[in-house]
């Protein structure tokens, strides 16, 4: 049986950026520390969020939920979402859903 890893969420804001890279587990147990940390970020009035999935070992359909609740919110107010593309097993649940379509995914983090 696998060991759950809690979710770890780091903030770095730069310029007009603001990114969060999730690491461990984002489930209904941790989506509300998501959201706090996307509300902290955007207090900042950024224009674009980035959040990186790459080392979220495991995501669950409110985490899902919590991705395309961002992308409307994104579009409602006037900044950009990026999803930093994750490992295959978490970016299953995106595939299988087809919220890969709706979502705005990237292979790498923009440059600084």
């Amino acid at each position: 049986m696998a060991i759950a890893r809690p979710l770890q969420i780091e903030t770095r804001i730069e310029d007009d950026c603001a990114m969060l890279t999730l690491a461990g587990e984002l489930d209904i147990a941790t989506v509300p520390r998501l959201q706090e940390a996307a509300q902290a970020a955007l207090a900042t009035h950024p224009v674009r969020l980035v959040i990186d999935l790459r080392p979220l070992g495991f995501l669950d359909s409110s985490g899902l939920r919590e991705m395309l609740m961002l992308a409307d919110r994104a579009g409602e107010e006037g900044w950009e979402l990026m999803l930093v593309r994750p490992v295959e097993q978490v970016l299953a649940i995106f595939q299988v859903t087809r919220a890969e379509e709706k979502l705005p995914f990237v292979d790498e983090p923009p440059a600084k």
